[in-house]
């Protein structure tokens, strides 16, 4: 068990799919500076790789490692990865961002208690949002941390929940979870939206994603639209059920 520095107790947890090479680097960067905020660390790998388990217990004696013996996906891995959970405070991480050497957690914190609107007070860096977020979210200040909140109608789907790194609470997970239900990421920050909640981001950040070129497929999701007709016909569904909301049909 780690020893604790803060009062209220956070576990981290990283989804992993057999990416070492950025694991490690993930991990690396993130651990060191973070580690007396946190009291348990677990990694679930997606991939039931046997390098991911070697290396970590290598490097990381203190983190806990779970191998999905069959390929589940994100939301089913993140259920299983939550229900082992046993504190309050979750630090949620995937295997592919750099982090600053900084402790963002106790401001993570701070943020987390002054909104109690905010489903998950994420650390990515502000400036790899669009332009259009940076400019029209609410910039906010608390004990000296400063924030951006992301009001409800900034996007109609996204924005109200994220599995980008930062710190959320496992009693949103008892609420609303099993997340498998809902079967996207996006999905649940639509319902989440419904509910009044938003995502804040810590002002300007200290993370950037690095997994560019190295998606894995999800096989519980559909797969990415990558070319011209498949966009176009991704948009045109997103549009008819952003009408079908609309006139409350729940989609």
């Amino acid at each position: 068990m780690i020893q604790n520095g803060s009062k209220e107790k956070v576990t981290l947890c990283i989804t992993s799919c057999g990416r070492k090479d950025l694991l490690a680097r993930t991990i690396d960067s993130f651990v060191p500076s973070h580690k007396n905020s946190l009291s348990t660390m677990l990694v679930i790998d997606d991939a039931n790789s046997s390098e991911v388990k070697s290396w970590i217990e290598q490097n990381y004696p203190d983190i806990d490692v779970i191998l999905n013996g069959s390929q589940l996906g994100q939301m089913k891995s993140i259920d299983k990865l939550y229900a082992r959970v046993d504190t309050e405070f979750i630090f949620h991480g995937e295997d592919d961002w750099l982090f600053n050497e900084e402790d963002t957690i106790p401001s993570c914190m701070k943020v987390m208690h002054a909104e109690p609107d905010v489903s998950v007070v994420c650390v990515r860096k502000i400036s790899d949002l669009q332009q259009r977020f940076q400019d029209n979210c609410v910039r906010k200040e608390v004990d000296g941390v400063s924030y951006a909140l992301m009001p409800l109608d900034i996007h109609p789907e996204w924005l109200s929940f994220s599995f980008n790194p930062g710190l959320t609470r496992r009693s949103l997970w008892k609420k609303y979870g099993p997340y498998a239900k809902y079967v996207t990421e996006e999905r649940i920050s639509i319902v989440m939206k419904r509910d009044g909640l938003m995502v804040a981001f810590l002002d300007p950040g200290s993370c950037h994603h690095i997994g560019g070129g190295q998606h894995v497929d999800d096989p519980e999701q559909p797969l990415r639209a990558k070319t011209f007709p498949q966009r176009m016909k991704r948009s045109i569904i997103k549009r008819v059920k952003r009408l079908q909301r609309k006139f409350g049909h729940d989609v």
